[in-house]
């Protein structure tokens, strides 16, 4: 049995498919931008931290201890650095197929929007575990909303598909013999 997803027709009741698309790429192009600068400014200022303590005797904790915080903080950056990364990308896609009109493109953000979907819910779960209902809510929202631009981005790209695929009706009758009409 397969899960039948709802289909836009406008963005925001008021605006074109293609239009609320690229609104939806532009937003996370700049939106994945402005993270990746604040986690490259953290990082640096872990960076920093870290060589301007790693000699200095502190009673609190010992050179092993801030060199493993500080290996734990580099790597989970990194990851959110490569997250980000492929979301400017696969936005990138998105903004480029959809002002060429290339389908194909819209279909790739949609299919690696839905992993990334999937990946999160999978992060609402964990942190609902370990974290509390509370402090996941602002997690919940965000996906919600990535829902609803994903499924923006599919009616966006299903339309696209069905203005290029030929009809075959008119096939059909381009490639037919014209027939007389029947007298009585």
């Amino acid at each position: 049995m397969a899960l039948q997803l709802p289909r836009f027709t406008r963005c925001c009741f008021c605006l074109s498919l293609r239009t609320g698309s690229l609104i939806v790429g532009y937003i996370s192009i700049v939106v994945s931008l402005l993270f990746m600068a604040a986690i490259s400014f953290f990082l640096y200022h872990v960076v920093m931290f870290v060589n301007h303590n790693q000699n200095q005797s502190n009673p609190e904790h010992s050179p092993e201890e801030l060199a493993q915080v500080a290996l734990g903080v580099y790597v989970s950056q990194a990851f959110y650095l490569l997250v980000f990364l492929f979301l400017l990308i696969i936005n990138i896609m998105l903004v480029v197929g959809v002002h060429t009109d290339k389908p194909r493109l819209l279909r790739i953000y949609t299919y690696s929007g839905f992993f990334l979907f999937g990946m999160s819910i999978g992060l609402v779960v964990v942190s609902m575990v370990f974290v509390g209902f509370l402090a996941t809510l602002p997690l919940l929202k965000w996906c919600f909303i990535n829902f609803l631009c994903l499924l923006l981005v599919r009616s966006t790209y299903l339309d696209m598909e069905e203005r290029n695929k030929p009809r075959v009706y008119e096939m059909q009758t381009l490639y037919s013999p014209q027939q007389a009409p029947l007298t009585a």
